[in-house]
């Protein structure tokens, strides 16, 4: 199985409306997989309802080393849809140490975004 097919299956497994999974790797070796996940209740504060899948991982990595991330979002339908990771993960995967997301666009297809690593200002 390939590391994006297991972050479909984590996306399968989350039980928010829009269903992301992720897999954080360090080369081929899974690091942490995780669905995203509820933290409060939408009706109470829906801006801050869900941890995204990839910050749910970083979360149970605890610090792990990183090199990768494989992202998927799925419809009501099981079907992949686009799941590039919004810029919030982003700045989180740098710091970790994450290089690499791959991340579903469609139901056959996949992409790579870089990611830069964080410079810290002297200042």
């Amino acid at each position: 199985m390939t590391l994006i097919h297991l972050a479909i299956q984590q996306a399968m497994r989350s039980q928010c409306r829009h269903k992301i999974g992720a897999v954080l790797a360090a080369g081929s070796r899974v690091v942490v997989a995780s669905p995203n996940k509820y933290r409060n209740s939408p009706a109470i504060d829906h801006r801050n309802s869900t941890f995204h899948a990839e910050d749910a991982a970083l979360r149970r990595a605890r610090g792990a080393p990183v090199s990768m991330v494989f992202v998927a979002r799925v419809n009501a339908e099981c079907v992949p849809m686009l799941a590039r990771p919004c810029p919030r993960c982003v700045v989180k995967l740098a710091r970790a140490g994450v290089m690499r997301a791959y991340y579903t666009v469609g139901p056959s297809t996949v992409d790579m975004l870089e990611i830069p690593p964080l410079h810290h200002s002297m200042g």
